[in-house]
């Protein structure tokens, strides 16, 4: 597939600049969109005439809403191009019919059976490019009783299994922050994209991808899936400790610090260093050396005597213990620690990037892996609504400014 001008001048080309993406997913694929930018791929955004509805989305720079003021739209629409267009009407569907002949990958999220309602379904489309990847993200995927089911990040959640096991044994289940469900079947949805972007490679054959927000979801229950399998038990909310029981985020001096000790070793070393404070009570004791079985029938107890020694120390403390002895042992950073961690800024996640209309910069936040070869993911910002109309329109269909006009006219 032929890039974008602006791709290649760009330098260095990303690993999936040889690609175009029609995108007209919402909050529920934005995310998957994004990282096919991120990644050097040609993604042009399908906005309706006025803009997209995610652009109303907040929060916003200095808590006012208004145009180019998300920070929503700012974050999961770095480096794609923007085109305006109503595939509600015939001549909007017609022209994304041919923009898809350019293409490589359609996303999107519209109910089961609407993109086929307008002429543009999968097998519409690929009658005439048989090369097409086409994905279609969904609450519960396009068949089975739920297929028309409407649902939110917070039903995605609640349906997928993972909000039962989240929070503690006496509160409700509790809804992790952010939109967990929606990124995860976004980061299912770039998985099979990329698949199928291979198999493609390989046979020249494009592919139809249905993916279900809730099964992305249940596929990351990790332990409640097998606790059930071995011993026919639901698993339980386990509050501040992980499912494997061994793992915990206690309340220390000033936060919260994760202690890990599933190894013998870490274990000594936890109860050795709470001894030493006149803290460890019983727990020097010969039968709490068994650290699966009887620490696991004790664990009350345990977990007391812990609490109580975690307050002597603050975050630094137990990590530092815990690093220096080779432990996964970690602080609880809060969010206004995260935009200043070091780490993070000295592996560039977090990056500067200067505001296209000569508003002040922005801190973006990156891509959670890294290329040798393509170090810099995050190039360009979020484009304005229909930015690269006159760009996209010309450079792939070769229409001219009158044509333009004359589309504009009519909506």
């Amino acid at each position: 597939m032929t890039v974008s001008s602006e791709q290649s001048n760009a330098e260095p080309l990303g690993p999936l600049s040889d690609f175009r993406v029609l995108d007209l997913a919402g909050p529920m694929g934005v995310y998957c969109g994004k990282l096919l930018a991120d990644m050097g791929a040609d993604v042009i955004k399908i906005e309706p005439p006025g803009g997209d509805p995610m652009r109303d989305i907040g929060p916003f720079i200095g808590g006012q809403p208004g145009p180019g003021r998300s920070l929503y739209w700012l974050h999961f629409n770095t480096n794609k191009r923007s085109v305006t267009l109503d595939i509600s009407s015939s001549e909007g569907a017609a022209t994304l019919r041919k923009l898809a002949l350019a293409c490589d990958v359609l996303l999107e999220t519209g109910p089961p059976g609407y993109m086929d309602s307008l002429g543009l379904g999968y097998d519409n489309l690929a009658a005439d490019c048989p090369g097409l990847v086409y994905a279609s993200i969904t609450p519960f995927g396009q068949t089975g009783p739920y297929r028309d089911f409407r649902a939110s990040d917070l039903v995605g959640f609640a349906m997928g299994g993972y909000m039962y096991v989240t929070g503690w044994p006496h509160t409700p289940p509790t809804r992790l922050w952010g939109s967990q469900a929606y990124h995860t079947a976004s980061n299912r949805a770039y998985i099979a994209i990329l698949l199928a972007l291979y198999h493609r490679d390989m046979t020249g054959e494009g592919q139809y991808i249905d993916v279900s927000m809730q099964e992305a979801v249940a596929a990351t229950t990790e332990h409640v899936n097998t606790t059930y399998n071995y011993t026919g038990e639901s698993a339980v909310r386990c509050g501040f400790r992980h499912g494997g029981q061994f793992v915990a985020t206690w309340p220390c001096k000033d936060g919260y610090a994760s202690i890990t000790t599933n190894t013998r070793k870490a274990w000594d070393d936890l109860r050795a260093w709470m001894d030493r404070d006149g803290m460890a009570g019983d727990l020097m004791d010969e039968k709490y050396n068994d650290h699966f079985v009887l620490r696991g029938e004790h664990s009350a107890h345990i977990e007391v005597l812990i609490q109580r020694w975690a307050m002597l120390h603050t975050r630094q403390e137990i990590t530092e213990f815990g690093q220096s002895n080779h432990h996964p042992w970690g602080p609880a950073a809060t969010p206004d620690e995260i935009p200043e961690n070091e780490q993070l800024w000295g592996r560039g996640y977090l990056t500067t990037l200067e505001a296209p209309d000569g508003g002040p910069s922005m801190v973006y936040p990156g891509d959670p892996y890294r290329l040798s070869e393509f170090p810099l993911p995050i190039r360009r910002t979020a484009p304005a609504p229909g930015e690269h109309n006159a760009e996209v329109f010309s450079e792939i269909l070769g229409l001219s400014s009158e044509d333009l006009e004359r589309l504009s006219g009519r909506g």
